[in-house]
């Protein structure tokens, strides 16, 4: 059995060891909830037809023929992501591994891609100081993608960097410390690279905000769709029924002042963009952020030109049939920590505390 094979057998033993009693009211109600989003899903498809016609009179989207024109110089492209895992828990004390993975293609993608291991630990957390540890490791994990971020800007190189989240990354964390750095290794980069985060989900109503101030015939129907995702799938879909195969983007927007984070970022000089983009039919729809030294509405040609050449790269450095592009696809797998190996680790640092005073024995035991 592969891997996949293992995982979906285990959700189907843990299905079947639920008591019996439950797992008919869990089903029964799965069963309505599956009703209502069938209906739900019917609605915001007939809705969304409307709001595809006003993107495309307001030329809120772009087809690859615009790209064709667009060429970028260097042909190195980078990606950066990281992983982390949090066990234990047991009197408060939690441990999260943390990996942060950096793959270069230096002449290309038919180079070789090379490898680094940026940055590799076990972070211990103390949950009487950090109460939302999910947070606080994810926090950690972002404070050495940042540091690897900074490296490359350091070395001067030119290349197209790619990392796997948002350029506000975490959303929703004001750290005024963490930001002053995040956003000095950004700035770092930009000197030497173009830098783009690709966003896989999208949880936010950016786009939506945005188009609601326009008052379009259908903003009425915006508020239908949960998230700028949900509502890029229908639109990108709408168009995709007209059986266009190639890429698809939206107009970029200025998102620098969506919320008080951003805000902050724009007070270290960090201003963000973003639009969605889809490679093909079978793609996933991406949201695409790009970070500026100075206000996008100072500069909307350079920035019109910058947005154009990341949807590019982006669609160049995509293989067919992945949903993002090759250098960031890499560095997730090379970094990725699974929860099984997390736990081995965990039950690792329990063992190596082993003495042979009775009362240890026991509360290592309860450790477990």
């Amino acid at each position: 059995m592969n891997y996949r094979e293992i995982v979906e057998l285990k959700k189907r033993m843990d299905f079947n060891l639920t008591e019996a009693e439950t797992l008919v009211k869990l089903v029964q109600e799965a069963q309505l909830k599956g009703e209502k989003a069938q209906k739900d899903m019917e609605r915001l498809r007939e809705v969304s037809v409307d709001i595809t016609k006003d993107f495309e009179m307001n030329d809120y989207i772009r087809d690859e023929g615009i790209l064709k024109d667009v060429s970028v110089k260097t042909e190195t492209g980078v990606g950066i992501d990281g992983s982390f895992q949090l066990v234990g828990g047991i009197g408060g004390i939690w441990y999260a591994p943390i990996s942060v993975a950096r793959v270069t293609f230096d002449r290309g993608l038919s180079s070789q891609p090379r490898v680094d291991i940026f940055w590799a630990g076990i972070q211990e957390v103390k949950e009487q100081v950090e109460h939302n540890i999910q947070q606080t490791a994810a926090v950690m994990m972002l404070s050495a993608e940042s540091k690897a971020l900074l490296d490359w800007g350091t070395s001067g190189r030119q290349g197209i960097v790619f990392i796997d989240g948002p350029i506000v990354d975490p959303p929703v964390y004001g750290d005024r410390e963490y930001v002053k750095d995040r956003c000095e290794a950004i700035e770092k980069c930009l000197s030497s690279s173009i830098l783009v985060g690709c966003v896989k989900r999208s949880r936010d109503i950016f786009l939506i905000e945005f188009l609601g101030s326009l008052k379009t015939p259908s903003s009425g129907y915006l508020s239908n769709f949960p998230s700028d995702q949900h509502l890029m799938l229908y639109v990108f879909g709408n168009l995709r029924r007209r059986n266009y195969s190639g890429a698809l983007f939206t107009k970029w927007i200025d998102i620098s002042k969506s919320n008080r984070i951003f805000e902050l970022y724009a007070n270290n000089g960090i201003y963000v963009t973003s639009c969605f983009f889809q490679k093909s039919k079978s793609s996933a729809v991406l949201r695409l952020d790009a970070p500026f030294l100075e206000p996008p509405s100072e500069n909307q040609e350079m920035v019109e030109k910058r947005m154009t050449e990341i949807v590019r790269v982006c669609s160049d450095w995509t293989y067919p049939g992945h949903d993002y592009p090759a250098p960031v696809f890499l560095a997730h797998d090379k970094c990725n920590i699974r929860e099984g190996c997390a736990q081995v680790l965990y039950e690792d640092i329990i063992t190596k505390s082993t003495s042979v005073d009775p009362l240890n024995q026991i509360l290592i035991t309860q450790l477990r």
